[in-house]
Formats: C-alpha cells, sequence, structure tokens
C-alpha cells in the first residue's frame, strides 16, 4: 500500500523525497551549491500519483490523460483523467514558457473539446 499524497501537505515518505530533489538538481544537475531552503526558483509543479489511472493506461496503450470510456476510464475516473490532463498541459505550458516558446501552438486541446 502507498501513502496517499495531499498536494498541499505531503505524507512523511514523499516529504523527504521532494525536500532532496532541490539539492539534488542543484549539485548534480547545474554543479552550483547547495539551494537554500526558500530558493524555489526550478520548481515548475508538484505532480500527483495518478495510481488509478496507471494500469489502464498500461492496458490501452496510451497515456493517462487520454484514456477515454472505451479503455476504462468510466464515471468519476473519467473527472480524474481530465484533472490528470489539465495538470499535465499546465506542466507543459509552463516548460514551453520557461524555454521561451509560445505554449498555444504546442498544447493540444483537452479532452472535452475533441469529438
Amino acid at each position: 500500500m502507498q501513502p496517499e499524497m495531499r498536494l498541499d501537505r505531503p505524507v512523511k515518505a514523499y516529504e523527504r523525497w521532494l525536500k532532496r530533489i532541490p539539492w539534488v538538481y542543484s549539485s548534480a544537475v547545474l554543479d552550483e551549491a547547495e539551494p537554500t531552503r526558500e530558493d524555489d526558483r526550478h520548481r515548475i509543479a508538484t505532480m500527483r500519483n495518478y495510481r488509478s489511472l496507471m494500469p489502464l493506461a498500461h492496458d490501452a496503450r496510451k497515456p493517462m490523460f487520454d484514456l477515454r470510456p472505451a479503455d476504462g476510464a468510466l464515471g468519476s475516473t473519467q473527472q480524474y483523467v481530465k484533472t490528470c490532463f489539465r495538470e499535465f498541459q499546465t506542466l507543459s505550458r509552463e516548460v514551453l514558457a520557461r524555454i521561451g516558446e509560445p505554449p498555444e501552438d504546442a498544447c493540444p486541446p483537452s479532452p472535452t473539446d475533441r469529438h
């Protein structure tokens, strides 16, 4: 069993790893000194686990955010797929903004916009 992750306050098991990420990124990737506790300039997002969507995505051989009722994403699971899509879209737009690319051309329409 995995502990449930909350975006407002991660559980202790995840909090330890979330605190290590800025240090490892600064030292191993950027070759900089250890960041201060308040230095959050490289954080892009904190993503949910989406563990209930992963088995469906594996079976359907498609991304979690593109699952359809035919893939087994029924009822509240379909709402979870839409939440997943919005969060990944926000993440991709933030990454594109940070590298200086226009976000409108690179992000597909949401699942509710498609026919």
